[in-house]
Order: C-alpha cells, then sequence, then structure tokens
C-alpha cells in the first residue's frame, strides 16, 4: 500500500510544477490576439487623410473603449504573469521539502502540501473573478468587431500579419489548467490523510513487533 501512495504523491507533486509552469506560460501569452488585434492594427487603424472630421472623430470614438479594455487587460495579466511565477515558486517546496519522496511525512511536508493546495485554490479563485469580466466585456461591446475586422484587412493590404479570430480560447483555457490544478490540489490533500493513515499503521505495526511493506 505504501508503494502505492508514494507513487502516487510523485505523481502529483510533479503534475502540479508542470502545470504551474503552464499557467505562467499561459500568462505570458494571455494577451496574444489582443495585442495582435487590437494594439497593432485597430488602434493604429485611421481614415483617408482626405475624410471629413466626423469620419475621424467616429474612428477615435471606436477606439476609445477598446484602447480602456486593453488598458484593464493589461493591468490584469501584469498581475497574471506574478501569480504563475507564484505558483511555480510555491510548488517547487513540494521537491525542496522531498514531499514527492519521502516515505515519512514531517511538518515541513504537511506545511508544503497545504500551502501548494491552498495557494491553487486562491490563484485559481483570483483568475475567474479576474478572467471572465474580461471575456464578458470582450463580447459585449467593449470590442467593435467589424472594425478590427476592417483594420486587420487594411493592415494585410500592407503586408502586415494580423490574424482576425473571435476565439474564446485565451479565456475559456483558464478552465482546463486551473480545473487540472484544483484536482491536483484536492488528491495532494487526500494523499497526505493517507499518507498519516499509513504512517499510523506502521507505527502500530512497528509496536507489536510486525512489519509493514
Amino acid at each position: 500500500m505504501y508503494r502505492k501512495q508514494m507513487m502516487l504523491q510523485r505523481i502529483l507533486c510533479i503534475v502540479i510544477i508542470v502545470a504551474s509552469a503552464i499557467v505562467f506560460v499561459y500568462a505570458l501569452g494571455f494577451m496574444t490576439d489582443a495585442n495582435d488585434m487590437i494594439r497593432d492594427a485597430a488602434l493604429g487603424y485611421t481614415p483617408a487623410s482626405n475624410e471629413s472630421e466626423a469620419v475621424k472623430a467616429e474612428f477615435e470614438a471606436k477606439k476609445a473603449p477598446m484602447r480602456r479594455y486593453l488598458e484593464d487587460m493589461n493591468a490584469f495579466d501584469s498581475d497574471f504573469i506574478r501569480v504563475g511565477i507564484g505558483l511555480i515558486l510555491v510548488s517547487l517546496t513540494l521537491i525542496i521539502t522531498n514531499t514527492q519522496s519521502r516515505r515519512k511525512y514531517y511538518i515541513s511536508n504537511y506545511a508544503s502540501s497545504v500551502i501548494t493546495s491552498a495557494s491553487i485554490c486562491a490563484a485559481a479563485a483570483w483568475a475567474h473573478n479576474g478572467i471572465v469580466p474580461l471575456k464578458n466585456q470582450y463580447y459585449s461591446g467593449a470590442i467593435d468587431f467589424e472594425f478590427v475586422k476592417a483594420a486587420t484587412a487594411d493592415n494585410a493590404r500592407e503586408g502586415a500579419v494580423n490574424v482576425y479570430t473571435e476565439s474564446a480560447f485565451w479565456f475559456d483555457f483558464h478552465y482546463y489548467i486551473f480545473g487540472i490544478l484544483l484536482l491536483m490540489a484536492a488528491l495532494l490533500i487526500l494523499n497526505t490523510i493517507w499518507k498519516i493513515i499509513l504512517m499510523k499503521h506502521e507505527k502500530n505495526a512497528l509496536a507489536t513487533g510486525r512489519t509493514e511493506v
């Protein structure tokens, strides 16, 4: 039974560290579509020099909410990157304390497991509460998709590569990666409880002169 438990703890620690690293990479790429379509295409899109002032004012009116949205998204993403780094550092305490390989757990192992699980839950809640509102704004008026489509098409004619997309990938990916991390956090706590039970049984077995494998 101990072998199965130790195999589980090793898998959990590895998956948590890898998933935390993916969160960091995800945060780095979170603004890919926004930067490509809004910053590089839409905000740089200008009417012809011979257009009327009314047309120019209309362009600026369409850009204003997108500019504000991009600023909000950038502020969130800066924090998101820090959260990703934090998750990596916290998850590495599992390795530092040898939680992945110890047969007997000490206070440091319990602390590392609990802190890592709590950090994952906090990060998941924070990310969800930040990403969902950004997604809702994105699809409910902050972005004028027809304007963006025209801007990317204009850039394409000039040789720039700005891919127009209405994909929700960068918003929805957080469900998958944090879903995995939350599952791992729950299993990490259950693994810790399992470890306590096995250690207690082993202690009792040694006290009665039997051996536990």
